[in-house]
């Protein structure tokens, strides 16, 4: 938090369109007392906006993002210039935390559906969601203007794409905050596919994001082929570190860790290193952090004080507090206007996404299913949306500027809009499903045994 502090003393950096579009005119930067003020409130305020999601069956990270956009922004608290750095590193410390969380042994038996799932599930419903975002942008839904008929589904694919991962923790909180609970092996499941999705969701992105500079340009082909093969190269350059760096890592809690309070410290330090490695190594910084917290969650220590489990638990407050400095700070850079003029567009994509997209891309997925159809019901409508896509879509749109030939005047209103509707169908997301979930496990009769339920 004390990186958030010293980004907000700086003044905004050139390459921030979309924040500085959505903030519009900063007037004043708030002194360092103010930002230290606000970053603590937010934290406590948190808590409190947790019990009342207890009353309301909503996910706490609702209550971070409404509180976000509800601040006064006369003032700027964080550089918008520095905004998409923050969320680089937070994102890499979310998929390492995710890798962390990727249990291999927790869903034996049904491994390979999980990958499915993960994998291509996530794909098709990105690739759904685009489409359906695509057709109703377009002149054909009443001359609703998005900003889409510049460049085409390419966008679309990218503000797809940023939405394909899911997250069990905001599933989880609302199960438990209202006492529903599922079976075990659902919740694994979920658990599983919200770890694993979230570093396809950042493949899928450099795709999409390849497929935006290849349309746009002369020489589409040469362009995506070399677009592709340097992703590929990404992707192999990103599990070679990280199975070094998780040899590294397995190494150093072994021989350094005397104390179980060492482990936070030693976990952000690794990570961080896993990152910066893949990263000046090939740009593979986050498919390194990823896999290096794979290798950490699924191995065995000699060290008797650490087991994978004391990992992930030891590093799970960092992971929530990093998750709520993302959700309250996109928010801090939404505004009201911004929000309200791509909601019809926005509400209808999130009806797309819960009622078609994941369904679909679960029934297709079907016949390898191990589930019953009551069973893939409850994993279709399980589909939370957190703070992943909205890291994903922050830098996708951000991406938009750099691409060759576009008019910076249409960069902004693009960049606006694709942070917009995210930013909408994140909430949308979360209100519906995340009031909805609970009494969807009950309209299902899921009364496991008390061994049997995950809340």
């Amino acid at each position: 938090m004390l990186l958030l502090a010293a980004a907000a003393q700086f003044p905004p950096g050139p390459g921030a369109y979309g924040a500085e579009t959505a903030v519009g005119k900063v007037t004043e930067l708030l002194p360092l007392p103010a930002i230290l003020l606000i970053i603590g409130l937010v934290y406590f305020g948190t808590l409190a906006i947790s019990r009342i999601s207890v009353k309301l069956g909503i996910p706490a990270i609702l209550g971070i993002l409404l509180l976000g956009l509800a601040i006064n922004i006369k003032y700027t608290v964080f550089d918008l210039g520095f905004i998409n750095s923050l969320h680089t590193v937070s994102l890499a410390m979310i998929l390492f935390y995710a890798g962390l969380k990727t249990n291999v042994k927790a869903i034996r038996g049904f491994l390979s559906f999980g990958i499915w799932l993960a994998v291509a599930g996530s794909i098709l419903t990105g690739l759904i969601l685009a489409a359906g975002i695509w057709f109703i942008s377009s002149d054909t839904m009443g001359g609703i203007e998005f900003g889409f008929s510049q460049l085409g589904f390419p966008i679309a694919l990218m503000v797809g794409v940023s939405m394909a991962s899911t997250d069990s923790a905001a599933i989880e909180s609302v199960l438990a905050a209202t006492g529903r609970s599922i079976p075990k092996r659902l919740g694994k499941i979920l658990e599983f596919e919200s770890a694993l999705n979230c570093s396809i969701a950042v493949l899928a992105l450099g795709v999409a994001t390849s497929f935006m500079a290849s349309t746009v340009s002369s020489g589409q082909g040469t362009i995506l082929r070399a677009e592709i093969i340097s992703l590929a190269g990404r992707l192999v350059i990103g599990l070679v570190v990280g199975i070094g760096m998780g040899y590294f890592s397995r190494l150093s809690i072994e021989k350094l860790v005397t104390d179980r309070s060492q482990l936070l410290m030693l976990g952000l330090s690794l990570a961080l290193m896993a990152y910066g490695v893949g990263d000046l190594a090939g740009q593979a910084g986050f498919i390194s952090a990823f896999v290096t917290g794979v290798f950490l969650g699924n191995n065995k220590y000699s060290n008797n004080l650490v087991s994978p489990e004391c990992v992930s638990e030891i590093m799970l407050p960092f992971n929530e507090m990093t998750e709520i400095a993302i959700f309250f700070i996109f928010g801090l850079i939404s505004t009201p206007s911004m929000v309200l003029s791509v909601l019809p567009i926005a509400f209808l994509a999130s009806l797309i996404l819960m009622f078609v997209a994941r369904p679909l891309s679960l029934l297709m997925l079907s016949p390898i299913s191990p589930f019953s159809a009551r069973e893939n019901l409850l994993l279709s409508w399980c589909g939370l949306r957190g703070a992943v896509p909205l890291a994903l879509g922050f830098d996708g749109a951000e991406y938009i500027p750099k691409i060759v030939g576009i008019d910076p005047i249409i960069a902004h209103q693009l960049v606006s809009n694709c942070e917009g509707i995210i930013f909408s169908i994140v909430v949308i997301n979360l209100l519906i499903q995340g009031i909805s979930i609970p009494h969807f496990v009950k309209k299902l009769q899921f009364d496991a045994p008390a061994a049997d339920q995950l809340a």
